[in-house]
């Protein structure tokens, strides 16, 4: 029966279209956010996307509404994938409009270039819950001030969560070795952003019921606290190849508990396996958990070889890439005069050490299924939902966020035909991986991929 309200929802997408986005102006195109429909009381953001030519590189981009500027903004690498933008961040504040359709100007200054967007401010009484009337709240545990937005799932759940961050954060401590000496800023996204987790500055975690990136809130917490413990412990550069595959190993698994040395091998016998130096000098840029995945095996191997005390000492020391120098380049430096051995020696070691690992026909299974079922979410993202795709992310500062009384950014996201289609059909198939249908996962991710053959084409 899914199949056929599937069918019947691919026919209906394609008979409404949808709202499809302006074409850009000279290579140039605004997004609005918060996503979705916009409501009187929003304070708006924008990103303005340009070509990544040099000549746009030193170039400012003005946005005026009713003849005032709002404000100015250079073109600057953005996000983790260094998309080439000029972000404004709520520069239009439409508390004293009424609903209505409205223009605001974009110019480009170097050439003065100038375009018009069009807005729809919908009447405030019809936003969506559980915002009207939501807020920023916070809790104080023992390790961290927790963030939440209230009639939220987080809001909910709080005690809950409050209990696992401390358990997480006590472990990574005895792990790392480091006691923080100042609570832990952790802000909880009522949205899927990315996988699910960052860290910049502070910890930032999606949680929300049926959260299509990660559901297990434990592994999220130590995952990102790792990461926070890490920067705290220091070192010279730590590449972000060591970075995620220590996050990994020490949270003993990726998205869920998993024996990374077996997983690893797995990958072998399915011909995933991608060259170390290539996942080490370009990391963010491979495909996600076969990169988190090598890398964090590579960690369990140094330790399981070395010692905790001999690696940590090692990944400290690894100095910043200058002159040219690749990532795999200063990893080799330091692995000769900590270890005697070169990068060559080390991966065909680890190559060695991988395929004297067991695995079986069922990790196997799972691990193809992963692969698959995220790179289907991450082209889910891309397509219908960009502000979540993990290199251009849509991460406001939490304490700017709070600041400004601003949910909005963090409670909604696209829900139009083609997003309730995808997201139905993602849902089934995270459903069925996690509880091992494999079959059947397998072609729930068939029929996501189907249809968004049709949604993007």
């Amino acid at each position: 029966m899914w199949r056929a309200f599937v069918c019947i929802c691919l026919v209906i997408t394609c008979f409404l279209g949808g709202c499809a986005p302006a074409r850009p102006v000279e290579g140039l195109q605004v997004i609005a956010h918060p996503d979705g429909p916009l409501y009187v009381g929003d304070q708006v953001s924008f990103e303005v996307l340009a070509p990544a030519h040099p000549e746009t590189q030193d170039d400012s981009i003005q946005v005026s509404f009713q003849g005032k500027p709002l404000g100015k903004a250079d073109f600057a690498p953005f996000g983790l994938g260094k998309r080439n933008e000029a972000v404004f961040w709520w520069v239009w504040d439409t508390r004293s409009l009424k609903p209505g359709q409205y223009v605001l100007t974009f110019t480009r200054l170097s050439d003065k270039l100038t375009w018009v967007e069009a807005y729809s401010l919908h009447p405030a009484d019809q936003v969506p819950p559980p915002q009207p009337g939501a807020r920023w709240a916070s809790i104080t545990t023992t390790c961290c001030i927790i963030h939440y937005i209230t009639g939220s799932a987080a809001a909910r759940d709080i005690l809950r969560l409050g209990q696992e961050a401390d358990q997480e954060s006590a472990a990574v401590s005895k792990q790392i070795g480091v006691t923080l000496d100042k609570p832990i800023d952790v802000t909880l996204m009522s949205r899927v952003l990315g996988q699910g987790g960052f860290t910049a500055g502070g910890v930032y975690l999606s949680y929300l019921d049926g959260n299509l990136a990660a559901d297990d809130m434990p592994i999220l917490f130590h995952h990102e606290f790792v990461h926070y413990y890490d920067a705290v412990a220091g070192g010279k550069y730590r590449p972000a190849f060591f970075e995620e595959g220590l996050a990994v190993f020490l949270s003993g698994g990726h998205f869920k508990p998993e024996p990374l040395a077996a997983r690893a091998s797995a990958l072998l016998s399915l011909g995933r396996y991608m060259p170390l130096q290539s996942v080490a000098d370009d990391f963010y840029s491979q495909q996600h958990e076969i990169g988190y995945l090598e890398a964090a095996s590579l960690v369990e191997y140094l330790v399981e070889t070395y010692g905790w005390g001999s690696f940590n000492q090692f990944y400290r020391d690894i100095s910043f890439p200058a002159n040219g120098q690749t990532d795999s380049n200063v990893i080799g430096a330091v692995l000769q005069a900590h270890f005697k051995r070169s990068f060559a020696d080390l991966e065909s070691a680890y190559l060695a050490y991988l395929r004297s690992q067991p695995s079986s026909p069922d990790q196997r299974a799972d691990l193809r299924l992963t692969l698959e079922y995220y790179d289907t979410l991450r082209r889910y993202q891309a397509a219908l939902d960009p502000s979540a795709y993990f290199l251009y992310a849509w991460l406001p500062d939490g304490s700017a966020m709070r600041q400004h009384g601003i949910v909005a950014d963090m409670l909604r996201h696209p829900t139009g035909w083609d997003n309730r289609l995808g997201e139905f059909l993602l849902g089934r198939a995270h459903a069925e991986l996690s509880s091992g249908e494999y079959a059947a996962a397998g072609n729930s991710l068939l029929w996501t991929n189907l249809a968004l053959d049709v949604l993007t084409h």
